[in-house]
């Protein structure tokens, strides 16, 4: 009857489980009445169910659960038994069903309930990513269950505990799991990322894990650390920024975890605006006991504005593409309209405050690369902006040193603008801008770039000054010779002969057709 069984096993697997169940009777010896001391031998109960299980792996429809029932239906299950269910949930095609069949085990078998629970558990730091994952979906959902939540978590630790020996565990490697990752002395990434799945699976219902995470991550070495950075994000996401045990983490940082705690904080942050109660905990942290400006950055838009402000300096002395990040943040740059949240600075404050910015406090070049950094932005630094920044600017004593820097940036990106900087260049010698070296420079490479517009300005300059300006840019000197020319005798009768004395000082150096040969040496009516 074996062959006729096994030339149709689900059609006939009545007769294939009254089969089974016959040779467990005969192992056990219930049959045996001549004999009763007859020792107890499951060679052909074992032989049997692994063959129908064999049989049930390889045939792909498994719709009828059939192999499922007859694990869970056998009244014994041989360790050969337990070799094939573990060859069938390695299979990826099989794994789901296979992970379900582990699962209805472990609640029906209480006597080999432990040794099912080390099987699963055991799938969860597979390579296979679906046999892995499956394996997690099961210890989830088992860890919601009281009697479980205590096994899983020990195993889950314990694989996370790993983390810290010099080179990954055997339990890692063992035949069973058919890795390609082969036995190293020293971590790589694969098998970093091995022990980790179970424990990050079950920290979004079970935030008190995270503080041990804390804990291995100031013990790992710089290549384990950064692996655990980069697989925060989703369990992280799933405890969200008001999780008390985040909370607390960030309150009481350990020493060691900097890096860890700035990590959580900037994904919280990501996706929405920073909580009250997270911004506090920071600011706390930043001001009482690590004083690294870093942290600040995911909850600045939660800080008010003095206090962004005092952070500046700080801020910008990071690299680019964290200053770059800073910048996004307080613009609200990169951001969709469900995750943005109303920066305290407004962008012309922003810069307004770059530009205030001390030398003692930042090298000069450390700012301007700021504030450049800032100007790009084009659709945020409009006309209208930046005529609020140097109008502001230029009312400030002493004028700022990068002023006349960025109004010839402005200048740059928007033409349109000379009529209101020729405006700002008149302000400046009412305020005596020659008086600081920094700005006179931008004022008279202003006026170069802005010439003609810039020429009536150059004839309100005290002479000294106006002689500097021929010294440092004596292209200006044609070029208002040029103007003078084109002015109305009138005009020319207004302009002082001390002027005429400093524009026609180099006249044998100009060109003869542009000689003011013609204006009045006579005293003017401004002299008299």
């Amino acid at each position: 009857y074996e062959e006729y069984i096994f030339a149709d096993v689900r059609k006939r697997h009545d007769l294939a489980f009254a089969w089974l169940y016959q040779e467990y009777v005969y192992a056990n010896g219930y049959l045996s009445i001549l004999d009763p001391n007859k020792k107890k031998d499951f060679t052909k109960y074992d032989d049997t169910l692994c063959r129908l299980l064999e049989y049930l792996q390889e045939k792909p429809d498994q719709r009828d659960g059939l192999f499922s029932r007859l694990l869970t239906s056998a009244p014994l299950i041989t360790d050969n038994a337990l070799l094939v269910l573990k060859r069938y949930c390695q299979d990826e095609t099989r794994s789901y069903l296979g992970m379900n069949t582990l699962r209805d085990l472990i609640f029906r078998r209480m006597n080999m309930r432990e040794k099912f629970l080390d099987i699963l558990l055991d799938f969860t730091h597979n390579e296979n990513i679906s046999v892995r994952n499956n394996a997690i979906r099961i210890a989830k959902s088992l860890h919601d269950k009281e009697e479980f939540k205590q096994p899983i978590e020990r195993h889950a630790l314990q694989f996370l505990k790993h983390l810290t020996a010099a080179q990954p565990p055997e339990a890692l490697f063992g035949e069973d799991k058919k890795a390609s990752t082969i036995p190293s002395d020293t971590w790589t990434e694969d098998s970093i990322r091995l022990c980790l799945p179970l424990y990050l699976s079950l920290m979004p219902s079970n935030h008190h894990l995270i503080q041990p995470l804390a804990t291995i991550y100031t013990a790992v070495n710089g290549d384990i650390k950064r692996v655990i950075l980069r697989v925060l994000e989703i369990p992280v996401r799933g405890m969200g920024m008001n999780s008390p045990e985040l909370l607390k983490l960030v309150e009481n940082c350990p020493k060691g975890a900097e890096t860890l705690i700035t990590r959580i904080i900037h994904i919280l942050t990501e996706q929405a605006p920073p909580s009250p109660a997270l911004v506090e905990k920071v600011r706390d942290l930043y001001h009482k006991r690590v004083s690294d400006v870093r942290f600040l950055i995911p909850v600045l838009t939660g800080l008010d504005k003095k206090e962004i402000i005092s952070a500046l300096p700080k801020l910008i002395k990071l690299t680019q593409p964290v200053v770059k990040e800073v910048f996004n943040r307080l613009l609200g740059l990169n951001t969709s309209s469900e995750t943005s949240h109303a920066s305290p600075i407004l962008p012309f404050e922003l810069l307004i405050a770059l530009h205030q910015i001390s030398s003692e406090e930042c090298e000069l070049k450390t700012v301007m690369n700021a504030a450049t950094l800032c100007l790009n932005e084009r659709a945020i630094y409009t006309h209208d902006v930046l005529a609020i920044v140097i109008q502001q600017l230029v009312d400030i004593n002493p004028i700022p040193v990068l002023f006349m820097r960025t109004v010839l940036q402005a200048l740059s990106f928007y033409p349109k603008m000379v009529g209101f900087v020729m405006n700002i260049l008149q302000r400046l010698i009412t305020k005596q801008a020659w008086k600081q070296a920094r700005i006179w420079e931008g004022f008279i490479k202003c006026c170069q770039k802005t010439r003609p517009h810039s020429f009536p300005l150059l004839l309100q300059l005290p002479p000294p000054q106006l002689k500097h300006v021929f010294q440092t840019a004596p292209e200006l000197r044609d070029g208002l010779i040029r103007h003078i020319r084109s002015m109305s005798m009138a005009q020319r009768s207004l302009i002082p002969s001390s002027m005429l004395t400093v524009i026609e000082d180099n006249s044998e150096n100009v060109a003869p057709e542009i000689r003011i040969q013609t204006i009045p040496t006579t005293t003017s009516s401004m002299e008299q």
